[in-house]
């Protein structure tokens, strides 16, 4: 069985995140302050093998359907 992340909604309506489809990979980029902490609590961003693309951290596409977003934090597809 696949083990799932689930991102807790913010209290606004506004994206959290923008989820950005670039073929051989995906750049899940934080749009505000509690986007950035969620990130930092739950993807291994200190870890040195970690790719960021400017703000955005690189999930190769593999690992995008681990991510269940549903009923939970807006994301914006590219």
């Amino acid at each position: 069985m696949q083990s799932r992340t689930r991102i807790q909604k913010s209290s606004r309506n506004e994206l959290d995140f923008k989820l950005e489809n670039h073929g051989s990979l995906f750049l899940l980029r934080p749009l505000n302050s509690a986007a950035k902490d969620w990130m930092g609590e739950h993807l291994p961003t200190d870890n040195p093998e970690t790719q960021f693309w400017g703000d955005a951290i690189v999930i190769e596409p593999r690992w995008t359907a681990r991510l269940d977003v549903s009923g939970s934090y807006v994301l914006t597809r590219k």
